[in-house]
């Protein structure tokens, strides 16, 4: 007689006998897959010289970059060091009034 297990569902399972010439290892029936080792979406290479979406680029992708985007790269990378430096506080204020029912 085959042993039952049944899990935390409700759900019944029958023991089968392992094939002797492999090796197996025990995983528990509540085992999830965390993570896979193939990235599920690639980006394509881009192929502009806009600073902004080449600091948005993969690291990897820089090996192919040509020399116009290594220098729109780096004047990026200046102008956001100096706007952080001069960058000032800004105080904004708002007052919202309630018409009241007179219209005044």
């Amino acid at each position: 007689m085959a042993a039952l297990f049944r899990d935390a569902r409700g759900v019944e399972y029958e023991s089968v006998p392992l094939p002797t010439h492999e090796v197996t290892d025990a995983v528990p029936l509540a085992a999830r897959i965390v993570s896979k080792r193939t990235p599920t979406r690639t980006i394509p290479v881009y192929g502009g010289t806009d600073g902004a979406e080449l600091a948005h680029q993969p690291r990897g992708h820089r090996r192919h970059w040509n020399d116009a985007q290594w220098i729109a790269f780096k004047e990026h990378q200046q102008l956001e060091v100096e706007l952080l430096q001069h960058d000032e506080p800004v105080a904004t204020a708002m007052v919202i009034k309630k018409k009241n029912a007179t219209g005044g």
